[in-house]
């Protein structure tokens, strides 16, 4: 359905898709015969997918019905309803109500909560239903406890590079500038009906990628856990600590010190790689430099 294009980076070979509203069109052949998607979760990225999906289905004329499963009790039925999702209508319930009538589960709660209700969502999952998911930590639980998908169902990912909010706003700002979006990498883990890649590649051009790139489950939870969770969480946590004691070790007091280090990781060199890339950091070295670089 979706035209691919294959491009070179280095020695590696990328499988990326082109997405645009231009695509909205081919959107009811990518759901063919979805025609109940139970988004399941309300955290950061529920919500955006949720509205994308509703919206773009509706512009292409695909007549599926976005609903959103929570925890009984949960406090974000109030935000869900702001959202234009409601129990009078169908398009509000209890998760595993919601599971038990989808078409496609986009199970987008927490990965501890992935770990804790695998079972129960499996075991509620109707057959011929397809599990996506928007990050393969799963994945990764699964194996480290012996245990596998269940083989009778498609298992497919579309996760998009940036927090919820940014999925949304990027989306309705594309309606006016044309590009504007969240890029995707996309997987599919398990493909029992033949079409889970035309599924999974109309899941992200509703969402409103400008580009999808293709990858694994195992490759995106790995990739994942080490830049989020090792890097961001972690590495730069330390680093700043390190500089700031450091600092003090040269005689600085706790104050400058503390301007210091924070200087070091949201100034100038920051805003270059933000805006040009590491490899103009680099360029700007002197020669000493590079080679220590």
């Amino acid at each position: 359905i979706f035209t691919t294009q294959e491009v070179n980076f280095a020695d590696t070979t990328e499988t990326i898709v082109k997405g645009g509203r231009d695509l909205f069109p081919l959107l009811p052949k990518a759901f063919e015969g979805i025609k109940n998607i139970g988004v399941i979760g309300w955290g950061s990225q529920a919500p955006a997918q949720a509205q994308n999906l509703r919206d773009s289905l509706n512009e292409a004329g695909h007549e599926a019905t976005v609903t959103i499963g929570l925890r009984k009790g949960s406090s974000s039925y109030v935000e869900a309803k702001e959202c234009g999702f409601s129990e009078d209508a169908g398009t509000l319930g209890e998760m595993f109500d919601v599971i038990k009538q989808s078409d496609l589960v986009m199970l987008l709660i927490s990965d501890a909560a992935q770990a804790k209700l695998y079972k129960e969502i499996f075991a509620a999952m109707k057959p011929g239903a397809t599990l996506g998911l928007s990050h393969g930590f799963l994945l990764g639980h699964l194996d480290s406890i012996g245990e596998k998908f269940p083989e009778d169902m498609d298992v497919i990912a579309v996760c998009p590079k940036g927090m919820g909010p940014s999925v949304r706003r990027l989306y309705e700002q594309g309606k006016e500038v044309n590009g504007a979006g969240i890029n995707a990498s996309f997987g599919v883990h398990q493909d029992v009906s033949g079409k889970a890649t035309d599924l999974a590649l109309g899941w992200g051009v509703a969402l409103g990628s400008p580009f999808m790139f293709e990858t694994t489950l195992s490759s995106e939870y790995k990739s994942d856990i080490f830049g989020e969770r090792g890097i961001l969480l972690g590495a730069v946590h330390g680093i700043v600590e390190t500089l700031y004691r450091r600092y003090q070790r040269q005689g600085m007091t706790a104050e400058q010190a503390f301007l210091e280090s924070s200087e070091s990781i949201t100034g100038k060199i920051v805003k270059i790689i933000s805006t040009q890339g590491i490899k103009a950091v680099y360029d700007q070295m002197n020669d000493e430099d590079k080679k220590t670089f």
